[in-house]
């Protein structure tokens, strides 16, 4: 195969027997059999992915990269430079020029391979006789380097060593000495194989002058002297790792001949290298079995070696020197045989896009997980993105991978503490509840939307959310909330009142812990001005000359007036003649002779008058307290049956024959106050009256004694006509005493004495005086005739006169009358000629 680059014009003059003397000092010339980079024991697995970590093809570093050698020297490149090929000293064409000015004669980059696309042989070529010169390798990342062969067109350099560099050429390690005197060459470099495959050691192997020509260098950073250590120990990684491989030539062979001002520029003796093969593959840490180009290296050319890896194991970066970003939960670590050390996913739930490796959680886990997940989405929070962010809380009945499982906090901002932050989720052993807002004092629920029980009134300027209800504890329902929450009114008991419950309702007083609060004032309807009375002591306000809490009690020298205590005595009256034109006409007419009438005494009853057959009794009624209407009641005894009632002027007159003896007024007691049938306690105190018989009781003749609830209800009564209690008013000298009966008022009389008051004497007696009223003679009356045909009880007569007419008709009737005498029943009238 003819040489490229070379101008071969023969030896020039002068040269020829130096030539033939160095000819016969050469031992025969045979060439070194050739050893290919496939053919190196090759320390590292097999390609591909077995048993969990994985290996890229290895190949030649150099193919591709031939613009990234460099080298300190190269002839020719300032002009033609003669050189000898002193393997072909014998023939005519021994020396040769070299010019590598065009850049096509014998650059560096000729070492990529043996020969051009023409199939010449090409080779690099240092200048003659430089014998410091380094040949570098720049590649553009961290590679695995595993060996290296170079193969040379002259003699093996005498001595070379071979450095390394991991950080792009900032530093460089020397990997491995070669000399054919290692002690004297380089001294105190121990020699090969040394004990540790990381030894430096010098290499005696490949720096013998033989052969002259394809000699080899052969360097394996995995010694296979060294099987039994493992490959993927730090130490050798570190080994297999490089940026820079630089090889420097330091010495040149010679053949005996070194001239004493050194062999610059001696045709004879210089480097020369057909090929250098720097075989590695891509540096993936066992995460990849293939490689593609990295961004910025050289371009793609087949059989070049790539240095950016195709991760698996959920790696990642250039040489899967890192675990993907949400693969962080462990440490990386490279693949081991049987231990892939696959990266471990970080539980974030699917709310963060990468996580970080953290050894101190991993230590603290025991080794378990160290993974803390990078901006947490969705409002999570936490190592995990199991949390959620303030003011945000996990909702139970979301899956925690869902995209809202964190919801936000819905608290009241009048209640709530810390801006409306809430628990981010729920922890019974901590007392936590998601999505409870951290409430003030007197605030509660799980917004502090409303107060706790006993206050009141939520309001955002309440330092402690609420106010404490005001309730006295007497009057409020016990067992229920203490106040409404929004106004802060209590729950009184049925008969208490006020915002506070401090108050018995009107009619009521006594605020106790009793079930209705209050108890009912109960006044007197007569007694007392209104059924309303004192809170403390439920005394009511009563009538004057009334005391007492229910103003039932009258003060010493009052008393009470009955029912019939408006009365008229016949004794009293003025007699009217038959002719008298105040009586009914119908009367005068054919009336017989009028009898003498007389007053008197008869049978122990109370005075009378008898009126004879056709006169008349004119009485003036009694005052009444209250205008209302009235029932009238005649008590009289009669001998002929029949009665008439005339209006005569201004006045009523009863006409009929009889003993009468007296009018008396009862009030309709159904108009008062108290008894209206709208009055509270009316209908009560009504049957009350009518189960009693007091009314009845009122209208017989003579009075009838009256029972006890009569009694209580005509001093109500009297009370309600005559506007509290009636002065007793007793005659001082006629009466034993200032008091007098509290119902009706009789004082008690001294002898021969009558009268409420006890003022005048009995008929018949005189002289009234501290001893009584003495008498002369007592009046007798023969018994009329007409007397003793009834004996029948007086009859009432209703109306509202002020002043009425009596004759004594042989009758006893019931008819209502006014001032007119127009209530009288017409049927009367008619029978008795009225018109």
């Amino acid at each position: 195969m003819p040489d490229a680059g070379s101008h071969c014009p023969g030896a020039p003059a002068g040269l020829g027997p130096l030539l033939l003397a160095l000819l016969l000092l050469l031992p025969p010339m045979v060439p070194a059999p050739r050893t290919s980079a496939q053919e190196v024991p090759d320390m590292m697995p097999p390609p591909g992915c077995s048993g969990g970590n994985c290996h890229p093809p290895t190949g030649n570093l150099v193919i591709g990269r031939g613009q990234s050698l460099r080298t300190s020297s190269t002839c020719g490149l300032h002009g033609p430079e003669l050189y000898c090929v002193v393997s072909k000293l014998q023939d005519s064409q021994n020396c040769c020029f070299c010019d590598s000015r065009d850049g096509k004669s014998h650059g560096i980059e000729n070492v990529v391979s043996r020969s051009d696309p023409d199939g010449r042989k090409t080779w690099w070529q240092a200048e003659s006789g430089v014998e410091n010169v380094t040949i570098q390798l720049d590649l553009e990342g961290a590679f695995y380097f595993t060996h290296l062969i170079m193969t040379f067109k002259t003699f093996r350099p005498a001595a070379l060593l071979l450095e390394r560099s991991v950080d792009h050429g900032h530093s460089w390690h020397v990997f491995r000495y070669f000399a054919h005197n290692c002690s004297g060459l380089f001294p105190g470099i121990p020699p090969a194989p040394g004990r540790r495959v990381s030894d430096l050691v010098c290499d005696q192997r490949y720096s013998d002058i033989e052969p002259a020509t394809e000699g080899e260098v052969i360097f394996q950073v995995l010694d296979p002297s060294f099987l039994a250590e493992n490959t993927n120990n730090a130490e050798i990684q570190e080994l297999l790792r490089v940026t820079n491989l630089r090889v420097n030539f330091s010495k040149l062979h010679t053949l005996g001949d070194r001239p004493l001002g050194g062999l610059r520029g001696h045709p004879f003796y210089y480097y020369a290298l057909y090929e250098l093969v720097i075989a590695g593959s891509c540096l993936c840490h066992g995460h990849a079995s293939e490689c593609r180009p990295a961004p910025g290296s050289p371009p793609s050319v087949e059989g070049m070696v790539h240095g950016h890896c195709v991760c698996r194991h959920h790696t990642t970066g250039t040489h899967c020197e890192r675990c993907q970003g949400l693969y962080q939960d462990h440490p990386w670590q490279a693949a081991e045989p049987g231990y892939p050390h696959t990266c471990q996913e970080c539980k974030c739930h699917g709310h963060a896009r990468s996580c970080h490796f953290d050894m101190a959680l991993y230590l603290a886990s025991g080794n378990v997980s160290g993974g803390v997940c990078d901006a947490c989405q969705h409002n999570t929070a936490g190592r995990h993105c199991e949390l959620c962010q303030p003011f945000f809380h996990r909702d139970p009945l979301e899956d925690p991978r869902s995209l809202h499982s964190c919801k936000p906090c819905d608290c009241n901002p009048m209640g709530a503490l810390e801006g409306g932050l809430c628990d981010a989720y729920t922890d019974t052993t901590r007392g936590l509840l998601s999505g409870q807002c951290r409430c003030k004092v007197h605030v509660w629920g799980q917004r502090c939307d409303s107060c706790r029980p006993g206050h009141y009134g939520l309001s955002l300027t309440q330092s402690e959310g609420c106010q404490p209800c005001r309730c006295n504890v007497r009057g409020r329902v016990p067992s229920t909330q203490a106040c409404d929450p929004s106004s802060g009114a209590c729950h009184c008991k049925r008969f208490v009142s006020g915002r506070d419950c401090s108050r018995c309702l009107p009619e009521f007083w006594g605020l106790s812990s009793d079930s209705l609060g209050c108890r009912p004032c109960d006044c007197d309807f007569g007694g007392a001005y209104s059924n309303r009375c004192s809170a403390g002591q439920g005394l009511c306000l009563c009538r004057p000359h009334l005391h007492g809490r229910h103003c039932q009690e009258l003060q010493s020298g009052y008393f009470c007036a009955t029912l019939d205590q408006a009365t008229a005595e016949a004794e009293h009256g003025r007699s009217l003649q038959p002719a008298d034109p105040q009586l009914p006409v119908s009367v005068q007419q054919g009336q017989g002779e009028i009898k003498a009438h007389t007053l008197g005494l008869r049978a122990g009853r109370a005075h009378f008058a008898r009126v004879v057959d056709g006169a008349g009794l004119s009485l003036l009624a009694p005052t009444v307290p209250r205008a209302l209407d009235y029932d009238i009641v005649l008590r009289y005894e009669t001998q002929v049956s029949g009665m008439v009632a005339s209006q005569v002027g201004g006045w009523c007159q009863v006409v009929g024959w009889g003993s009468f003896l007296t009018v008396v007024l009862l009030p309709r007691v159904g108009e008062l106050p108290g008894l209206r049938s709208v009055d509270p306690g009316a209908l009560r105190r009504l049957q009350e009256l009518h189960e009693a018989g007091c009314l009845e009781a009122a209208r017989v003749s003579p009075p009838q004694s009256m029972p006890e609830a009569c009694a209580r209800l005509a001093c109500s009564i009297s009370a309600l006509l005559h506007g509290g209690g009636l002065a007793c008013e007793c005659h001082l000298q006629g009466s034993l005493s200032t008091e007098c009966a509290p119902l009706g008022g009789q004082c008690p009389c001294r002898p021969n004495i009558t009268g409420r008051t006890c003022d005048r004497c009995l008929p018949g007696t005189f002289g009234l005086g501290p001893t009584g009223c003495h008498g002369a003679w007592m009046a007798t009356m023969e018994t009329p005739p007409w007397a003793q045909a009834s004996g029948a009880s007086p009859a009432p007569v209703l109306g509202t006169l002020a002043q009425a007419s009596i004759m004594g008709p042989p009758a006893m009737w019931t008819a209502p009358v006014d001032v007119s005498c127009a209530s009288v029943p017409p049927a009367m009238q008619v029978r008795h000629g009225w018109q």
